[in-house]
């Protein structure tokens, strides 16, 4: 019969399987405490490496489906609720070993799953927010680090340049405070930031803190679209990991800047 170790957070119940050495979550339980109103679609479209297996209920055993730990974090990224980043503590600090002392599964296993999932992050991050190439081997290469790993297969540096740029090298950004003083452009970074998102040239994005500098749970910050990329480059923010910080190439700024210069007339400062 299939082991289950049951768990419980927020009054939610979040039952886990080991198979082969590694730890699986129920999906179910997993995408209803992270506020997925219809798992059935989330699990499908957000997990990649479910599997089923009869799990004992009160009612006999029943078929459902199972994710490994990097699939929990795919949906931990896209959910919405502010506590989700508390959950994911839960999983990393409670969970997981708490499942460790019960010898169910092996130090390599839970190496090979921790490893897994800190890709299938760095994954979601560059799917969703478009960070350059060179952040994208920043972050490898710190995932590279955290399991003793040798990241000097990765690229020593890479070219952040627009998609369309023939110069084979890295383009001058900086960020839009910058440039509007060096452009003498008499408006607030706060303003233009705006007038750069009707443009649609970046759009604000939100992400769960338990800062207290977090408004109801939530921080909000701006990235780069696709069709920004042509302008600029998603940077990860140093001061906050899980955020970019949109840079703008210095050559592109007078395009920029015409995109948006209708929309600068009769904007306050």
């Amino acid at each position: 019969m299939t082991q289950v170790t049951p768990f419980i957070f927020d009054g939610a119940p979040v039952r886990v399987v080991p198979i082969d050495g590694e730890a699986y979550f129920v999906a179910r339980d997993v995408a209803l405490t992270l506020g997925y109103v219809k798992p059935e679609n989330a699990i499908p479209t957000h997990c990649k490496a479910t599997l089923k297996r009869g799990i004992p209920t009160p009612g006999g055993i029943q078929e459902m489906t199972l994710i490994p730990e990097r699939d929990v974090y795919r949906l931990i990224m896209r959910s919405r609720l502010a506590s989700a980043e508390r959950f994911e503590e839960w999983v990393v600090g409670e969970v997981l070993p708490s499942i460790r002392k019960t010898g169910v599964y092996s130090h390599e296993a839970t190496t090979s799953a921790k490893l897994a999932g800190e890709l299938a992050i760095a994954e979601c991050f560059t799917r969703l927010l478009k960070p350059s190439p060179s952040s994208q081997i920043a972050m490898l290469s710190h995932i590279a680090k955290n399991h003793g790993l040798e990241p000097a297969f990765l690229p020593a540096s890479a070219v952040d340049a627009t998609p369309d740029s023939t110069m084979g090298s890295s383009m001058e950004t900086r960020p839009i405070t910058d440039l509007l003083v060096a452009h003498g452009i008499s408006i607030s970074p706060r303003t233009y930031n705006r007038l750069l998102a009707d443009a649609g040239m970046q759009a604000e994005r939100t992400r769960r803190s338990s800062s207290s500098r977090a408004v109801n749970g939530t921080r909000r910050f701006w990235a780069i679209t696709e069709a920004g990329l042509l302008y600029g480059k998603n940077i990860t923010n140093p001061n906050s990991p899980r955020e970019t910080q949109p840079h703008w190439y210095v050559d592109r700024f007078t395009d920029l800047h015409a995109l948006v210069s209708s929309r600068v007339v009769g904007a306050s400062t």
